[in-house]
C-alpha cells in the first residue's frame, strides 16, 4: 500500500506502460506450451484471493461443498479472456468468472522463448460452510461503522468526516497541485486526494485519458453525480508484495480544479465501507 496510486500519475501527464495487444484474438492459442502460465503472486495467495473476491451463491442448506472448473486464456499480457464454466451444478460459474475478473495478471506461458496465448484450466472447491462463516465474521460491527466518524479533517479545499489523520499535505507550483494523504486510525486503509488546478478543456483530456486507460487495465468504469458534477467512478485490484489491494477512486473537474479522491484497503468489503462513507462525507469548499 505503499506505492502510489497508479491512476493518479495520469494527472501529472504520466501514462501507464501497456503491452500493444494488435490483433491478438488472431494469435494461436496454446494447449500445450514449455512454461505454464501462473498467478505472479503464487498459487496458494492467488486461491486466497480469489476465495475472498468469490461471493456466495444462494444455495440449499444441504449443499456443503461446490466443485467445478473454469477454462479461460491467460493473454500475452497475462489477462484473462474466453471463459467457460463446467461441472457448474449450483449457477456459482458466474460469481466464480466475476471474481477471476478481479484478480491480477499472470506470468503468461512462454513458449519457444515467447510469450504466448494459453489455455488454463482452474479446479476450485468450495467449502460452503467455511465461505458462509467467513463471509459472516467479516461483517462490520456497528463500532466499526460509528467510528468513521471519529475525526474531522478540515482544509481551504475540502472537509472529510472519518476515522482518519493527516499524513501529509504538500503542494507543487510547478504542477499547480496540492496533494492530502490520510490514514486510517486503525490501519485499515490510506486516502489520497490531489487537487490541479487546469483549464475545462485540459481537464476534459486528462479525464479521457484516465477513463480509457483504466478500461485497458481492465479497471471498473462508471459515472456518478459527486457534488452536484458528473464524476468518473474507478475500481480496481493490483498486488503488492503478495496482497491484493483493494482501490477505488473517483475523479471530477470543478471550479478550475481536477479533482482526484481515493482510498485503498487490503480488504475489500473495508474498500466498498470505506469509499461509500468517503462520497457522503467528502465536502468540497471550491
Amino acid at each position: 500500500m505503499q506505492k502510489r496510486f497508479f491512476l493518479f500519475l495520469l494527472i501529472y501527464g504520466v501514462c501507464f506502460s501497456t503491452i500493444a495487444q494488435n490483433n491478438q484474438n488472431h494469435d494461436t492459442i496454446h494447449l500445450f506450451v514449455q512454461q505454464k502460465a501462473v498467478p505472479k503472486e503464487g498459487i496458494t495467495a492467488f486461491y486466497r484471493n480469489f476465495a475472498t473476491a468469490f461471493e456466495l451463491p444462494d444455495l440449499p442448506d444441504e449443499v456443503k461443498e461446490v466443485n467445478m472448473r473454469l477454462k479461460f486464456v491467460v493473454e500475452k499480457d497475462g489477462s484473462f479472456s474466453n471463459f467457460k464454466a463446467f461441472n457448474d451444478q449450483y449457477g456459482a460459474g458466474e460469481l466464480a468468472i466475476s471474481a477471476l475478473r478481479k484478480m491480477p495478471a499472470w506470468n503468461p506461458a512462454m513458449h519457444n522463448g515467447k510469450n504466448v496465448r494459453s489455455y488454463f484450466t482452474l479446479p476450485i472447491k468450495i467449502n460452503v460452510n467455511n465461505l458462509r462463516s467467513n463471509a459472516s465474521s467479516k461483517r462490520p460491527r456497528n463500532g466499526f461503522l460509528k467510528s468513521l466518524n471519529s475525526n474531522e479533517i478540515n482544509t481551504p479545499l475540502f472537509d472529510l468526516r472519518c476515522n482518519c489523520d493527516m499524513v501529509r499535505s504538500s503542494t507543487n507550483d510547478l504542477l499547480k497541485t496540492e496533494e492530502f494523504v490520510l490514514h486510517t486510525q486503525d490501519e485499515t486503509g490510506i486516502y489520497n486526494i490531489i487537487f490541479k488546478k487546469i483549464d475545462e478543456k485540459q481537464a476534459e483530456e486528462e479525464l479521457k485519458t484516465i477513463t480509457l486507460t483504466a478500461k485497458s487495465e481492465n479497471a471498473v468504469v462508471k459515472n456518478i453525480n459527486f457534488s452536484d458534477v458528473r464524476a468518473t467512478e474507478i475500481t480496481f485490484y493490483m498486488t503488492e508484495d503478495d496482497i491484493v489491494n483493494q482501490y477505488r477512486t473517483f475523479f471530477l473537474y470543478k471550479n478550475e480544479y481536477l479533482i482526484g479522491v481515493s482510498v485503498v484497503s487490503y480488504n475489500e468489503q473495508l474498500a466498498d465501507l470505506l469509499f461509500q462513507h468517503l462520497k457522503k462525507n467528502f465536502k468540497l469548499k471550491i
